[in-house]
């Protein structure tokens, strides 16, 4: 029986877009005030923008297991069994897991981009998957 878990936080790995994307939120905030002279809209602004790249600079927490996998992110989780998942896409530092057995425009909608830190959980994903969808045939 296998378990894993692992967090993933870009901005530890990408140190110069880490400090670029802090100058860009910061110049954001400063050029809504001077465009308002409203301090209220540029405090508005800057949540907006570290909101929008919130999965860039706060961890997300992963976990792998006999059952399906799961997510943690800001308080909020979501799990889905392997059952769930037809089709499994590998990529260089991640895996996206898709429901449809073959490529499809709801893909971006309906799959779940899933970045792994090592090849031995990459393997685990793509079996589980693989494994689940050949005993639903």
């Amino acid at each position: 029986m296998s378990n894993f878990s692992w967090t993933d936080r870009p901005s530890d790995e990408f140190k110069g877009r880490k400090v670029f994307g802090w100058v860009i939120i910061a110049l954001t905030g400063v050029a809504v005030y001077l465009a308002s002279d409203n301090i209220i809209f540029a405090v508005v602004s800057l949540f907006l923008m570290l909101f929008a790249s919130s999965r860039f600079y706060f961890k997300t927490y992963f976990s792998a297991d006999e059952l399906g996998i799961g997510e943690k992110f800001m308080g909020f989780s979501r799990t889905r069994k392997w059952s769930e998942f037809r089709r499994v896409d590998v990529g260089k530092r991640a895996v996206f897991l898709s429901p449809f057995p073959t490529p499809r425009r709801m893909d971006n909608f309906r799959g779940w981009f899933v970045p792994t830190p090592s090849d031995e959980v990459k393997q685990f994903i793509v079996d589980k998957v693989k494994e689940t969808f050949k005993a639903d045939k």
